[in-house]
């Protein structure tokens, strides 16, 4: 017998500390209600349930989201119930009207009451809120379109021409084979015509001219990019008014409705009357015509660019690279040489270059110019190098975007890596080193570009540097069929059939010269998933008394006018019963939706439970045996030290 070392007690110690940590961890257990409390519990337990957890909390947010869709709905639905009402007392009213027994006075009056029923439209239309946001937004849809089997049709190479009452539609295409506006079903011409003294005033001559021109001289430029322009006529509303935009002299304006089988983009060119009056226009200074032109061809390249390019011209692409672009043909309008001169120093340039994402129309024109020059791969700097440039670049990126079939930064990252051979990999890459004050290459590039425009070049690419803006823009000649400019509607409704790339995340409008209504997207993405993807898109509708009347007044002071009111009222109603009949269809699509995600979040729920949750009365017969066992060798390990107590009488 031994002493010093109680093998039995050491054995003993060493199976109740086991037990003892054993009892600890299903105590833990119990009093949480899990069985995986740390990852040591279960490493791809806890992997896979924690997954299954974010799908549960996504989809359970999905829900809600979806039944606010399912509210945004109903709120439509309700408004537009409304208006339905009001348009059958309309017709109502209509018919007594065109009953002759009535007198003049009679029917008066009863034009006081179809004003007003026309005004509660307006207001409907105007007020109706979800979460404050408009249900029935101003640039919307129309309720329905003009039906192409219900029109007269006129082809003409590759563009199609809808031509109801006196709205006409031209569906043109991108240039993209593949792509067929014969698809399109429905699409309209939207917003109030012209009057005849504007459609016929000089400005109005000057501007479609001018836009034309412009036009033309871009694509003489960009031979190898316009090969990707629309074949067929793409047609751009022209708005005459003085508005006061911003102090804008002119913008650009561009509104998309995706569909399954199209995307209609709608054009409109507008300039401001407040500077350029519609009366005595033919007075203006060359100089301010000349001025005029080039702010009418700097938006005229924001839609060249969008027609040969990419949509990625708009939300995707940096805005110093959309605006600078557009600033090339345009020249710097001031940006530029309010700031910088030939006699410029080093720091004044460095400084100005650092504005590239700040200044886009300045510092990003620059920059353009700058990566123009680079993709020729020339050392003289000149219009006709940085051109040439521009062109190799912009045909990169419209090669890739329709081979790719997709807008991506990355689209712009490889063309500029391809076309400047490596010297800058990426986007980023050449904004970092233009705005960069060590850059000795950009930095030399903007005194040679400095020197080459003087001190009264207008710095286009349509000329020389040092032609002024007059030289430039001074004589309004040449034609470009593809782009039309039209004065007898502000809006024009371009079709473009399947395999059109629509950009999602459009941004609102940019401010300064290219004004894009992006967030017009005529309706809202809902977010019905926990993955990205998951989406449902809802539309949104315009229901004013104008989208509803065709831009027609109700006018029931007549016998004629009443009946003419009568068919108006029948077809506004049949709009609005389409519009309640597309809600309802996405109403009862959503509560499906809902039921779906509701069953997932259930049965994922009860799948996590299994892998996390405890089973209470497993852990509960574990914790008593453990118990058992602790006090069985707590009585153990007492009696192996007991047993050393034998020792001692061996010594008596």
């Amino acid at each position: 017998m031994v002493i010093n070392t109680n093998i039995p007690a050491m054995n003993a110690n060493r199976q109740l500390g086991m037990t003892g940590r054993s009892k600890a961890k299903r105590a833990e257990k119990l009093s949480s209600g899990y069985k995986i409390n740390r990852a040591a519990d279960d490493a791809a337990g806890l992997t896979i349930s924690e997954k299954i957890r974010r799908q549960i909390n996504g989809l359970t947010q999905a829900s809600a989201n979806t039944q606010d869709g399912v509210s945004f709905c109903q709120i439509a639905d309700g408004a537009l119930t409304e208006v339905q009402d009001i348009l059958k007392r309309c017709q109502e009213l209509a018919t007594q009207a065109a009953n002759e027994t009535n007198t003049d006075e009679d029917r008066q009056n009863i034009q006081l009451e179809v004003k007003a029923l026309s005004e509660e439209i307006d207001k409907i239309h105007e007020t109706s809120t979800f979460n404050s946001f408009r249900v029935f937004p101003d640039a919307g849809n129309p309720p329905t379109g003009v039906s192409v089997a219900d029109a007269d049709i006129g082809i003409s190479g590759s563009s199609r021409t809808v031509i109801a009452g006196n709205t006409m539609i031209s569906f043109g295409m991108i240039g993209e084979d593949g792509i067929n506006p014969a698809t399109v079903v429905e699409s309209s011409a939207t917003g109030t015509a012209n009057t005849d003294s504007i459609r016929n005033s000089a400005i109005a001559e000057f501007a479609v001219n001018a836009a034309s021109s412009a036009v033309s001289k871009i694509a003489d430029r960009y031979p190898n990019l316009f090969s990707r322009a629309s074949s067929g006529n793409v047609q751009v509303g022209l708005e005459l008014s003085s508005e006061g935009r911003g102090n804008r002299l002119a913008s650009a304006g561009l509104n998309m409705v995706p569909g399954a089988d199209s995307t209609v983009a709608s054009y409109r060119l507008w300039v401001d009357t407040a500077d350029y009056p519609i009366e005595g226009f033919e007075n203006t200074s060359a100089a301010q015509k000349a001025d005029l032109a080039g702010v009418i061809s700097h938006e005229m390249t924001h839609l060249v660019m969008f027609d040969t390019v990419t949509s990625g011209m708009i939300g995707v692409f940096p805005e110093w690279f959309v605006e600078g672009m557009a600033q090339t043909t345009s020249g710097d309008n001031g940006w530029l040489s309010n700031r910088l001169g030939p006699s410029s120093s080093d720091a004044a340039i460095n400084s100005f270059k650092s504005q590239i994402t700040t200044m886009p129309y300045g510092a990003g024109y620059a920059a353009c110019m700058y990566l123009g020059q680079v993709a020729s791969g020339e050392t003289e700097v000149n219009s006709t190098n940085i051109a040439r440039g521009l062109d190799r670049l912009l045909t990169e990126v419209a090669n890739r975007t329709h081979e790719e079939g997709t807008d991506s930064t990355t689209i712009l990252d490889n063309a500029i890596n391809v076309v400047t051979d490596g010297r800058f990999t990426s986007t980023a890459d050449f904004q970092n080193s233009f705005s960069n004050s060590s850059d000795a290459d950009s930095l030399e590039f903007m005194h040679n570009f400095l020197n080459a425009r003087g001190t009264i070049g207008a710095g286009s690419v349509l000329g020389e540097l040092n032609d002024p803006e007059e030289t430039v823009f001074g004589t309004v000649s040449g034609e470009y069929s593809s782009y039309r400019v039209n004065r007898d509607n502000n809006w024009y409704s371009n079709a473009f059939g399947t395999g059109y790339t629509f950009p999602r995340n459009l941004p609102g409008s940019n401010g300064g010269g290219g004004e894009q209504t992006g967030n017009d997207r005529e309706g809202l993405m809902l977010q019905v998933g926990s993955e990205k993807e998951n989406e449902i898109y809802v539309k949104q509708f315009n229901i004013s008394s104008s989208s509803l009347f065709d831009n027609m007044r109700m006018d029931v002071s007549t016998v004629a006018g009443a009946k003419a009111t009568i068919s108006l009222s029948q077809k506004a109603d049949l709009k609005i019963s389409g519009v309640r009949s597309y809600y309802g269809a996405m109403q009862n699509r959503l509560e499906h939706t809902i039921r779906n995600l509701d069953n997932v979040v259930e049965n994922s729920t009860a799948a996590e439970s299994g892998i996390r949750d405890a089973d209470m009365a497993s852990e509960m017969v574990e914790y008593s045996k453990n118990n058992i066992l602790e006090q069985a060798g707590q009585a153990m390990l007492a009696q192996a030290n007991q047993n050393r107590q034998g020792i001692l009488s061996l010594l008596q």
